[in-house]
């Protein structure tokens, strides 16, 4: 059991999130949260005092009293392929700035052991389970890459400049594509509902270590 006032609390800090992680109220505690990307993963009936979602937009009134705890800028700034530092620690690179453009944070950039393309793609494919879209890079080895959460000429351009020779996002914009051949860059785009389920279980595996004794369930399973 947890206070539903201390999760939220911890939730708001984690992701970085400058809106109300708190959409619904609901008990003071919770023994069960299940997190889901949208309120259309959630099953018919659910075992849970609380739900989080990524995208709690079209959320209805299921009339148990459930809390309700929501995060959608933040979740993907700090999750998905935007400042995903987390990533980066657990794909052993070092991140040498944070990618701000027109006064917003956009991503990261970071360095790794030199590597070839398809070694980077495989160890891509096996944390996510695969990938959209690639587009191959004309570096080899690669060294230097930037993790964006959105993909136009002009931001392919500017990571060119600072070194960077592989582009990570979550979707292949076809406006942009020719932009990247012409550069030589590599693109893997990792897809955007697979990105947004690595943040999702990443942030369940987190939140088992915050609060040991809340039972926390990511759907679907």
């Amino acid at each position: 059991m947890a206070a539903l006032e201390q999760v939220a609390a911890w939730l708001a800090q984690r992701l970085d999130e400058r809106e109300p992680v708190v959409r619904r109220p609901g008990g003071a505690d919770i023994r069960a949260l299940v997190l889901a990307l949208e309120p259309d993963d959630l099953p018919g009936e659910l075992n849970a005092d609380a739900i989080f979602l990524h995208r709690s937009f079209r959320l209805a009134d299921d009339g148990a009293g459930r809390a309700v705890l929501a995060s959608h800028d933040g979740f993907d700034r700090t999750l998905t392929t935007g400042e995903n530092r987390t990533l980066a620690a657990r794909m052993g690179w070092s991140v040498r700035q944070t990618l701000t453009w027109q006064g917003q944070p956009v991503g990261l950039l970071a360095d790794l052991e030199p590597t070839s393309w398809a070694g980077l793609v495989r160890r891509l494919d096996h944390e996510y389970g695969g990938h959209d879209r690639i587009l191959t890079s004309r570096t080899e080895p690669v060294s230097r890459l930037a993790l964006v959460n959105a993909m136009r000429p002009e931001l392919l351009e500017w990571v060119t400049d600072l070194g960077a020779s592989v582009y990570l996002t979550g979707q292949l914009r076809p406006g942009a594509v020719r932009t990247a051949e012409q550069l030589g860059l590599g693109v893997v785009a990792l897809g955007h509902r697979r990105s947004e389920q690595w943040g999702l279980h990443q942030l369940a595996r987190e939140l088992r270590v915050a609060f040991p004794d809340l039972q926390v369930r990511v759907m679907p399973d």
